[in-house]
């Protein structure tokens, strides 16, 4: 069962904490990246499965969530230039587990290009999970 309490105080440890919970930092969104995920290009893959969220807005933040991930996105509009955080954990056996964060700002701070930054996110993670998972199912299978 998710607790939106639990939820909320996650967010404030990984926004005061950043660096333990992500080690490689949040990402700055610029040209390159897009480019390199395919997202000007629409092809990029979506989910495997499309992702139904619950949304609550609160505290200068929306959180979506389901089963299987908890999205934080929060506009820092006391930056300058204003930008967005935004912040991918999965939800997995009530452990919230951290995947990524991003930044956007300027020209790539649009609710259409974080849309599809998110979707691209999530289906790289369900992907990363689903080659996991046969890997942990057949490890024989991939040992030389």
């Amino acid at each position: 069962m998710i607790n939106i309490e639990e939820i909320n105080n996650f967010f404030e440890k990984l926004i005061n904490n950043t660096t333990t919970f992500l080690p490689d930092g949040i990402v700055d969104i610029n040209i390159k990246i897009l480019q390199s995920l395919q997202i000007l290009s629409n092809k990029h893959p979506t989910p495997k499965k499309p992702q139904v969220l619950q949304a609550i807005e609160a505290q200068g933040k929306i959180t979506l969530f389901n089963e299987e991930f908890i999205i934080w996105v929060a506009v820092q509009a006391e930056s300058t230039p204003p930008c967005t955080l935004v912040f991918i954990a999965r939800n997995s056996n009530d452990t919230i587990k951290p995947e990524l964060g991003f930044r956007t700002q300027g020209i790539y701070n649009r609710s259409k290009t974080i849309m599809q930054l998110i979707d691209r996110f999530l289906a790289d993670i369900q992907e990363t999970e689903c080659v996991l998972s046969q890997l942990e199912s057949n490890p024989s299978e991939y040992s030389a």
